[in-house]
């Protein structure tokens, strides 16, 4: 079958709308569950790969706006049948809602898939 140039490049542009984009790391009221199974109410953020997977972490809009003096402690996604908590200090809480990216490293937990003990680094910035 003969295509002439002008039905390849519209056959190439109706395949690319097809292909999924990658995000970045973090963005706001996203449909991805946070730790509670609903959605994510702020920044919803993908931690490093570490013992074969991920977890994702929920940064709420309300803690970015009024970041309490004693900081927050969050519960990540479960996945291998174990969490971690990622905790940010209020001003950790500020830097973010200014626009500024805060790195923290979530607990050390055990996955009892592979039992393996590991953290997960996470990069919160607004999108």
């Amino acid at each position: 079958m003969d295509m002439n140039r002008r039905e390849l490049l519209s056959r190439s542009v109706t395949l690319l709308l097809f292909i999924p984009i990658a995000a970045s790391c973090s963005s706001s009221s996203s449909a991805k569950p946070d730790a509670s199974g609903g959605t994510c109410d702020g920044v919803d953020v993908t931690s490093s790969v570490n013992a074969s997977h991920t977890h994702q972490v929920c940064v709420l809009t309300s803690d970015l706006t009024a970041p309490p003096a004693s900081g927050v402690t969050y519960t990540t996604t479960l996945v291998g049948a174990h969490t971690h908590t990622v905790t940010l200090a209020q001003a950790d809480l500020q830097t973010i809602e200014s626009g500024g990216t805060v790195t923290v490293t979530s607990s050390s937990d055990v996955d009892p898939t592979n039992g393996m003990d590991h953290t997960h680094t996470f990069a919160i910035m607004k999108a």
